[in-house]
């Protein structure tokens, strides 16, 4: 009777182990998904913070840019009306001509510059705009190599 209890308190050793086991297990997989969950929802939150910065550095960028089509405008019209002045002066054809040519050349050049401006800030918007974008996608990169 004495190994039957010996064998007894054993089987019931090991099942207690196995149960305590199985516990630890059951906790430590419950903690890791809800830690895991946990970071997955601030990795969200971050990822629309990223979208809202850039959003808002997108209108700050097409803001200035319009401001500045506006101040562009406005002295092409002062400008030009000085310019037209230049051509109803003119005494000869001779003089018309190369006020216009002049007229012209000016006008070019100065669009020309307007177009260059209005691309480089085109440019440097989009690039502070994907700013915040790139790191969230740069942050997902680097979690996914650390989840492997």
């Amino acid at each position: 009777m004495s190994t039957t209890r010996k064998t007894s308190t054993k089987s019931a050793d090991s099942v207690n182990e196995a149960a305590s086991t199985a516990q630890n297990f059951m906790n430590d997989g419950l903690e890791r998904m809800t830690q895991g969950m946990s970071n997955v929802g601030a990795f969200g939150q971050e990822n629309v913070e990223a979208m809202i910065e850039s959003a808002t550095t997108m209108a700050k960028g097409f803001e200035k840019i319009a401001n500045e089509n506006v101040e562009y405008a406005k002295k092409q019209m002062e400008t030009g009306s000085d310019r037209f002045q230049s051509l109803t002066k003119a005494r000869t054809p001779q003089e018309f001509f190369e006020a216009q040519s002049e007229l012209l050349r000016n006008s070019m050049e100065t669009q020309i510059g307007q177009v260059n401006k209005m691309s480089d800030m085109m440019i440097a918007t989009a690039r502070d705009a994907a700013q915040p974008l790139s790191k969230r996608y740069t942050a997902f990169i680097e979690m996914v190599q650390q989840s492997r």
